[in-house]
């Protein structure tokens, strides 16, 4: 694993690295190239038996016939496809090795264990189990056929020697099943690693996802809330300029220098918002502080100069809360313009909010006469983004026709508790930008 530590990282971690590259470089080699594994392990089984029979040969315990040749040479091929086809290499070296003729003698049965490895490394040892069981009675039932045979060649049997030889070979076919077991065992856990692994990182690519869908939908709320509130304004104050420009020139100056404020404040608040896409955690520390109390006023005071004949009244003392001071100016900065954009017949646009000891009521209200279209031409963003923001407090956002005429939004933002902080947190962080 590597390793990224301040200080012991840089120098450990290189030696550390090249000792697992060169311990694992023959490993990867041999994983790359099985049939390379397959052939030197037939190869060398072969030359064992060779070498074995060669000296029983020359020590006159054994003759070579063409039977020999035969079965050693088909155990060595049969080995060879152990990997892709391991019950049916198994099954050929049992009726090799014991059913046509007993090779207990030399060293060719010692191919069973080698082929109940393969089943149990590349099958599943349940198989495995089973197979050694039936070829282990194949094998007893083999020797007491070509017992009579075996006795001729070799000499009666003492009482030990049938038992002795069962024996052995029952143990070299139980360490083949075991050992074969421990590699599939070591392969299934790489790959429930390895699953898990890919698992983690699919579950992390979601999570990221998710997280800028989010951040998304943060950027295009406080987009939506600058740009349909400046724009809207801008344009109330332009045609304005340009419809008092020959009778009243100053006026039209006025207006001309109050669109120019409110374009600069529209860019500073999109720079603010675009530049947490880009920036540092210490030059997060530094940027300006999202609107809030504080700039309410200011606020009102550009929807006047656009005409919106506004009344503003504030009651309580403002709760020390950066997020619920951003949702509440964006609740009324949407209403206002929504008036703005709507309300072209309407004589008084009242703002009130109420800082209470529990919650922060927001009122705002026209007495527009003509048919107030706020739900029905816009898009729906702007009523959509007010109850996103009162949802995160635990608050909620009405807004419709007032009983008396025109349109009211009354919106109410508990102060809440440990989960309405947390939750503010995270808003604070969107008015941030």
């Amino acid at each position: 694993m590597d390793e990224r530590g301040p200080s012991t990282g840089r120098t450990s971690a290189p030696v550390v690295d090249g000792t697992s590259r060169a311990a694992g470089a023959p490993r990867r080699f041999l994983r790359a190239r099985p049939w390379l594994v397959d052939a030197a392990v037939s190869l060398v089984f072969t030359a064992i038996v060779v070498a074995t029979l060669a000296s029983e040969v020359v020590t006159g315990q054994a003759t070579v016939t063409v039977w020999d040749v035969v079965t050693i040479a088909g155990t060595a091929i049969a080995l060879l496809f152990r990997r892709r086809a391991p019950l049916t290499v198994l099954a050929v070296v049992v009726v090799l090795t014991t059913v046509f003729t007993f090779s207990a003698q030399s060293n060719l049965i010692l191919a069973v264990p080698i082929a109940l490895y393969a089943v149990a490394a590349f099958r599943s040892p349940t198989v495995a189990w089973i197979a050694g069981a039936a070829a282990f009675a194949v094998t007893i039932v083999s020797l007491l056929v070509q017992l009579p045979r075996l006795t001729a060649d070799l000499g009666e049997p003492s009482a030990f020697d049938i038992p002795v030889a069962l024996l052995t070979i029952a143990m070299a076919d139980t360490v083949g099943v075991l050992l074969g077991t421990n590699t599939w065992q070591r392969a299934e856990r790489v790959r429930a690693l390895t699953e898990r692994a890919e698992q983690l990182a699919r579950e992390r690519d979601s999570q990221a996802q998710i997280a800028t869908l989010a951040e998304r939908s943060r950027i295009a709320g406080e987009m939506h809330d600058i740009v349909a509130h400046s724009l809207s304004v801008m344009i109330t104050l332009a045609d304005g300029a340009d419809a008092t420009l020959e009778r009243d020139p100053e006026g039209a100056r006025r207006a001309l220098g109050k669109l120019t404020e409110t374009g600069r404040s529209a860019l500073q608040d999109m720079h603010r918002t675009l530049s947490v896409l880009r920036e540092s955690t210490e030059a997060a520390q530094h940027r300006e502080p999202a609107p809030g109390h504080a700039d309410l006023a200011g606020l009102v005071d550009r929807f006047r100069a656009a005409g919106l004949p506004v009344r503003y009244s504030v009651g309580g003392a403002p709760i020390a809360n950066a997020a619920l001071e951003l949702a509440v100016y964006r609740v009324v900065q949407e209403a206002l313009t929504n008036a703005l954009r709507y309300a072209s017949q309407a004589e008084h646009v009242t703002v009130t909010i109420d800082y209470g000891p529990a919650t922060t009521t927001i009122t705002v209200a026209d007495d527009d006469t003509g048919t107030n279209a706020t739900g029905s031409d816009g898009s729906g963003r702007g009523l959509i983004g007010m109850a996103e923001r009162a949802a995160v407090f635990g608050g909620t956002v009405e807004a419709g026709p007032a009983p008396g005429g025109g349109w009211l939004v009354h919106a109410v933002l508990p102060h809440g508790g440990s989960a309405a902080e947390d939750a503010g947190g995270e808003s604070g962080g969107s008015g941030d930008g």
